[in-house]
C-alpha cells in the first residue's frame, strides 16, 4: 500500500507533528506501506530514513511555495492509494482534486484561530472563537479549515473535546475517529542534581501559551525567597519578548531559555526537573504533559481542550484555572506551586495515578497500532 503524508513541521523542527509522523512513517513502512513525506523545511536536508522525504523550501515566496507543494503532492501521490493529511491541509485539498484519492486527515488545532491570536486580531480563547463573529479576513479562514476538513474521508483528533469543535465546523460524527496521543512509556530514575525546584514549560513561544504569566508567578515565589530555576523549552514569536520580561524582573539568573532541543536533550532536561507547568489557553491534548508524566513529574497545568482528558480534574495532576478563559493568574499560580511543595504526599499519589493512567491509555505503540488499524482498513 502506497502513501503519500502532508506535514508542515518536519525534523529538524521541533512540535507535535514533527514528533508524530516519523513514528508513524516508520511503523507504516514495517507494516508493507510504501510511504512518502511531503513537508515544509527551513532548508535542505539528505535524510537518512526508510522512506521518501521531499521538503519544501519554507523561506520562498507564499504563491510560489503553494504551486511547488501542490505539484510535489500531485507527483508523488499520483500512485498512492491513500493521503495521510498532518498539515498543509489546503493544499493537499487542492491536489486531491486532481487526485482523487482517499484522504484521511489529522487535525490537532485550529490554525485560523492560531492566525488571529499570533497577528494580534483578536483576544478569543479557543472556544469563544468558534461561537463569535470575526472580520471578514478571519470569518474565510474559518471557512476555509472547516470546508477543507468535510472533504477528508476519515477526521481523526487527539481529544473528545476536539472531536466536538470539528463536528461543529460540519464533519459528520461518524467520520471522525479519536486516537489519543502517545509516549513511550519508560520507567525513569529522576537525576536531582541540587536542592533547586527545577520548574520546566516546553513548547512554542506563542501568545496563548501564557508563559509571562508563569514568569510573573517565579517573580512572587522568589520574593518568598524559594530557591528555584524556571526552563523554557521552545522559540517563537513571543520569545523576546518574554526574554526582556525575564531581564525586567530580574530573574536572568533564574530562567533560562534553551531554545529548541532534540528528543534526547529534552529528555535529559525532564530528568533533571520536578513541576511541569502549562498556562496555555487552549491545548489539544499535550504530548509534552505525557512526556513529563512519564518521567515522573508533577504536573500543574490548565484544564483546556485535551488536557483534562489525561488529568482527570485534578485526579492526576493539580489544576489551574482560566481568567476569563483567557490566562491564569499569577498569584494564584504561586500559591498552587507553594501547595505542591509543601502536599508532597498528595503530589505523590496524584504522580502515581498519572503514570498508571497514562499506560493504561497512552501507551505509544498500543495508540500508533490503532492508525495502522485505520489506515489498513
Amino acid at each position: 500500500m502506497k502513501i503519500l503524508i502532508t506535514v508542515g513541521i518536519y525534523p529538524p523542527d521541533i512540535g507535535g507533528p514533527a514528533s508524530f509522523v516519523p513514528r508513524i512513517a516508520k511503523l507504516l513502512e514495517e507494516n508493507q506501506c510504501e510511504v512518502t513525506v511531503i513537508c515544509l523545511s527551513n532548508e535542505k536536508i539528505l535524510d537518512n530514513e526508510p522512506y521518501k522525504i521531499i521538503r519544501i523550501l519554507r523561506n520562498q515566496n507564499l504563491i510560489i511555495r503553494w504551486i511547488k507543494t501542490v505539484f510535489n503532492m500531485v507527483t508523488h501521490g499520483r500512485g498512492a492509494e491513500l493521503i495521510f493529511v498532518n498539515g498543509l491541509p489546503m493544499e493537499a485539498y487542492i491536489a486531491n482534486l486532481i487526485l482523487r484519492k482517499k484522504l484521511i486527515r489529522k487535525i490537532v488545532g485550529d490554525w485560523a484561530w492560531e492566525r488571529g491570536r499570533n497577528k494580534g486580531i483578536i483576544n478569543d480563547s479557543f472556544d469563544e472563537f468558534q461561537k463569535n463573529k470575526h472580520n471578514l479576513h478571519l470569518e474565510i479562514a474559518k471557512f476555509s479549515r472547516g470546508w477543507t476538513a468535510t472533504k477528508a474521508d476519515i477526521v481523526i483528533t487527539p481529544s473528545y473535546h476536539l472531536k466536538k469543535v470539528v463536528n461543529g465546523w460540519g464533519v459528520d460524527l461518524d467520520k471522525i475517529s479519536v486516537i489519543y496521543n502517545g509516549t513511550e512509556i519508560k520507567n525513569i530514575n529522576k537525576n536531582k542534581i541540587n536542592d533547586k525546584i527545577r520548574i520546566l514549560t516546553v513548547g512554542r513561544l506563542a501568545p496563548w501559551k501564557n508563559i509571562d504569566k508563569i514568569i510573573d508567578s517565579i517573580k512572587l515565589l522568589m520574593l518568598e525567597n524559594i530557591n528555584l530555576e524556571f526552563y523554557i523549552v521552545g522559540s517563537g514569536p513571543k520569545e523576546n519578548y518574554l526574554k526582556d520580561l525575564a531581564v525586567k524582573n530580574d530573574l536572568q539568573n533564574n530562567i533560562i531559555f534553551t531554545g529548541q532541543k532534540n528528543k534526547q536533550e529534552l529528555e535529559e532536561i525532564y530528568k533533571n526537573s520536578d513541576i511541569y507547568i502549562q498556562a496555555s489557553g487552549y491545548e489539544g491534548l499535550p504530548h509534552v504533559i505525557l512526556e513529563a508524566i512519564n518521567f515522573n513529574m508533577t504536573i500543574i497545568s490548565t484544564p483546556i481542550g485535551g488536557t483534562n482528558e489525561i488529568l482527570l480534574d485534578g485526579k492526576n495532576g493539580w489544576l489551574i484555572e482560566l481568567k476569563n478563559n483567557k490566562s491564569p493568574d499569577p498569584f494564584e499560580l504561586k500559591q498552587m506551586i507553594v501547595n505542591v511543595l509543601e502536599n508532597r504526599k498528595t503530589d505523590n499519589e496524584k504522580k502515581l495515578n498519572a503514570k498508571k493512567y497514562i499506560i493504561d491509555n497512552f501507551d505509544q505503540e498500543k495508540n500508533l497500532n490503532k492508525y495502522i488499524q485505520l489506515i489498513k482498513s
